[in-house]
């Protein structure tokens, strides 16, 4: 297969904490796209305000300030619906999160996981070689849930 990339097999994890950490990052995209659909609507607004000579024109249909505000209305419906998921999620991952005790695991599990970093990233901000970056996450995604993840720290500081 030269000059074509090779077609990756999904990754199987027995890990049932990893959905629902990924989760965070793309509710947290849909809330941003609402945010900015929400800035288009104002933009909207002030353009009509600029171009009014008289009151709209019936027909039935909203239009003008009618028509962008039961726009922005029905944005902001959706955005405190958003938000909503967004808060519940990220609670969820916190006390996922907060509960594995090492803070390297912490940091690699959010800059994979949540963040959703490329493992060459991850590797290279956490100093990994290939070998203990691969160890990492197969004990990562083959364990039940986080807290039943076993992870060896590179340093121990033995307590007197």
């Amino acid at each position: 297969m030269k000059g074509k990339d090779k077609i990756q097999e999904p990754r199987m994890i027995k890990n049932r904490d990893i959905p629902l950490l990924s989760r965070v990052l793309c509710v947290m995209q849909d809330v941003c796209s609402l945010e900015k659909r929400c800035e288009w609507q104002r933009d909207r607004m002030f353009n009509i305000t600029q171009h009014i000579t008289g009151m709209p024109g019936g027909k039935g249909m909203p239009s003008g300030f009618d028509a962008a505000f039961a726009a922005i209305d029905s944005i902001n419906e959706k955005h405190r619906e958003k938000i909503a998921a967004y808060t519940r999620e990220l609670k969820a991952a916190e006390k996922i999160i907060n509960s594995i005790e090492s803070r390297t695991m912490r940091t690699f599990v959010v800059m994979m996981y949540v963040d959703g970093l490329p493992p060459e990233k991850v590797r290279e901000e956490l100093n990994l070689t290939e070998w203990g970056f691969r160890r990492a996450r197969d004990s990562v995604e083959q364990a039940a849930d986080m807290q039943s993840v076993v992870w060896r720290e590179k340093y121990i500081i033995e307590e007197k």
